[in-house]
């Protein structure tokens, strides 16, 4: 029933001229009064007394209600009108629900199509043809959330140490991130979902049960069909960007760490003020990119045989 059906109602009710069924209905109104009481703002409260207040006073003034009338009879009426003031509140508040979920936009792929598109915190998806994808005009404070609904997408993630990136997969598949570059294929018609790292590290988790953590050119299969899982290597997962403008030496290393989940320490803390600008791409090896940075700053260094951990030094 709309707000206007229920106003028109109820003034059938109060002039005397409503049928049996729509008395009844009215008075079934009266009796769920019964039930807890719904949230509704002070604001909205004082909308409703002033509807109860207005509607009574003009039952009065045309004299439909009469004087013999018990005043149990008259807060019947005061609480039909009630319950259409939350009528008009629960339709609000709908509508107002209903606007909140549209902002959430839905991009689709044609055949031969691919589409770029740009997040409110500066993370960047590709999205592949025949893709489907939904994500919120701004994130939460506390959490970026989107959904891969079908298809290919690669994915340029924003660091945000506050606020992890999740992505919602089909399955029940979640994959969580703080700021990295990562391909998923989540094609319909095909039994497995892939999820490859380029650059950093990924949880990945079915119906909140760790299934992995991945690091750069890992490469997770899923089978929606059996629940399980296998890890591969992939040399070839597409490149990204590494870029440092202005960066602080400090900021570098934090960076590069990230990307190829290595250890890199300085031997001397002054050093972290140091600052670089240069652009690499994660198919160089980290020992390439140091190489680079500390020649910049006629420094040096040094690696463990597995070049997991580095030292920059004088």
């Amino acid at each position: 029933m709309t707000e206007e059906e229920a106003k028109q109602l109820l003034q059938k009710y109060l002039d005397g001229k409503a049928s049996n069924a729509e008395v009844k209905q009215v008075e079934d109104w009266y009796t769920q009064l019964d039930v807890p009481n719904q949230e509704v703002s002070d604001e909205r409260k004082l909308l409703i007394r002033a509807e109860i207040l207005g509607n009574v006073r003009f039952a009065i003034a045309k004299k439909v209600i009469k004087k013999s009338f018990s005043a149990t009879y008259w807060f019947k009426i005061a609480a039909a009108v009630t319950i259409v003031g939350f009528i008009c509140f629960g339709l609000w508040k709908q509508k107002d629900q209903y606007k909140t979920a549209s902002t959430q936009t839905i991009v689709f792929t044609k055949a031969g199509e691919r589409k770029n598109i740009t997040l409110n915190d500066g993370s960047e998806v590709t999205l592949e043809p025949l893709a489907k994808l939904t994500y919120p005009g701004k994130f939460d404070k506390n959490s970026r959330k989107i959904k891969l609904l079908a298809g290919e997408a690669f994915f340029s993630i924003a660091h945000d140490e506050q606020r992890p990136f999740h992505v919602e997969l089909p399955s029940n598949l979640n994959v969580k991130v703080l700021g990295t570059s990562f391909r998923i294929r989540a094609d319909i018609a095909k039994n497995e979902i892939e999820v490859a790292v380029a650059t950093g590290r990924v949880a990945v988790s079915n119906n909140g049960k760790l299934i992995s953590k991945l690091v750069k050119d890992e490469v997770l299969q899923y089978s929606k069909t059996t629940g399980q899982s296998s890890i591969h290597i992939n040399k070839l997962i597409t490149p990204v960007k590494i870029e440092f403008n202005g960066s602080t030496l400090d900021q570098v290393i934090k960076r590069i760490e990230y990307v190829y989940s290595i250890k890199i320490s300085l031997s001397d803390k002054s050093l972290s003020s140091l600052k670089s600008t240069a652009t690499f791409n994660s198919a160089q090896q980290p020992n390439e990119i140091l190489d680079i940075i500390c020649s910049l700053h006629h420094l040096k260094f040094s690696s463990d045989k597995n070049r997991k951990t580095f030292k920059i030094y004088k």
